[in-house]
């Protein structure tokens, strides 16, 4: 075998390689940034049509509190297997309605303030507590 071809070889491809590394770099560089998401608010009517039943119940009882930990929204909704309520919230913060945040060592879901505030001014959605 001819390890001197060998190392030479492997030299060359990786300098060709680290050379086209820079130059696509580069290239990506010149261009514009990607445009930043929009500020402006989902339409949250049309958006809470599309929840299902459970995912409607889950939104107004946070509605309802503001903030629930993961722990009080398996206690209200024990009815429901865990797996399914973790999923069910994680596409209701997908589509905005809720944020999850983490303290004093808990998972927390908060209502999104743009979107509480807008529930808050219709008269249509009652926020009593349950």
């Amino acid at each position: 075998m001819d390890f001197i071809g060998i190392g030479i070889g492997l030299v060359v491809g990786v300098g060709i390689g680290y050379a086209l590394a820079t130059i696509m770099g580069n290239k990506d560089s010149d261009s514009p940034a990607p445009a930043a998401p929009s500020s402006s608010s989902p339409n949250w009517w049309q958006t809470r049509e599309q929840l299902t039943g459970t995912q409607l119940q889950i939104l107004q009882h946070m509605e309802a509190n503001k903030e629930v930990s993961i722990t009080g929204l398996q206690e209200k909704f024990s009815f429901i297997p865990d797996r399914e309520l973790y999923y069910r919230l994680e596409q209701i913060v997908l589509m905005q309605f809720l944020e999850r945040v983490r303290k004093e060592g808990e998972v927390f879901y908060v209502l999104n303030e743009s979107y509480s505030g807008t529930v808050e001014g219709d008269k249509t959605v009652m926020l009593g507590s349950e």
